[in-house]
């Protein structure tokens, strides 16, 4: 586990600012259109990127995040966010209100027991309130890269459903996400057997051709990846509401 938590503070420390992370500045762009409500809870909210994007537009939000060099990133990018330093696991003890929409972004492929996390989701969401989930998928691409961040597992539409059908929510609407990192992943963890290579992300000076290709992939996931569905993608993502 203390492994696994300094890797990911170092992924979120390497990480560039928004603008130039294609990946989250795009995915976090597509999120914030989804966010109906107005009080926002996200369980574990990583550097805060995404709350800070809702303060701006007015909503009311909190965070939960247990790895605390992850939370002093997160307070030296926005240092007014309300984050408490927690587990998923440990809402009950936490959280004393509802929400109109919960987070987790992310997040359940890291809970051991992801059933028994979801199954105390609905208390804390108000009437008409949204789960809004986004989980790595296909079991089968699971490899070394899910290892060393601790992912115990990846989805399908077939398991999120079943996952949040059986502890009180229907489903709103799912699709795929990320259709063009499929390949590269494939290849890089069946194929090669090492994480898939995400230097294009990171702050440190990139040369002009990976500076070309991550402002590339940046169009394409603006104009394309996050306006057509195209059926499957290395990510899900889900909305659910208490039944």
């Amino acid at each position: 586990m203390e492994n696994t938590d300094k890797k990911l503070a170092e992924i979120y420390n390497d990480l560039d600012e928004l603008d130039n992370d294609f990946r989250n500045a795009n995915l976090i762009s597509k999120l914030v259109k989804l966010i109906l409500g107005k009080s926002i809870l996200e369980i574990g909210c990583g550097n805060g990127a995404l709350l800070g994007e809702l303060v701006k537009l007015g909503k009311k939000v909190k965070g939960i995040e247990p790895n605390l060099e992850i939370i002093n990133i997160a307070k030296k990018i926005n240092p007014n966010l309300d984050i408490v330093q927690g587990f998923a696991e440990e809402l009950d003890i936490i959280i004393n209100e509802k929400f109109n929409n919960i987070l987790m972004i992310d997040v359940v492929e890291h809970i051991e027991d992801d059933n028994k996390l979801v199954q105390g989701l609905g208390k804390f969401l108000e009437t008409n309130g949204e789960l809004i989930i986004f989980v790595p998928a296909y079991q089968a691409l699971y490899g070394k890269r899910d290892k060393e961040i601790g992912h115990y597992r990846r989805y399908n539409k077939k398991t999120l459903r079943l996952l949040l059908e059986q502890n009180g929510f229907k489903i709103v609407r799912m699709n795929y996400w990320n259709m063009l990192g499929i390949l590269p992943y494939l290849i890089s963890e069946k194929i090669f057997k090492k994480p898939l290579e995400t230097s294009l992300r990171n702050k440190k000076q990139k040369n002009p051709i990976k500076r070309m290709i991550s402002k590339l992939l940046f169009y394409w996931f603006k104009y394309i990846e996050n306006n057509i569905n195209f059926g499957f993608g290395l990510s899900l993502i889900c909305i659910a509401k208490k039944k």
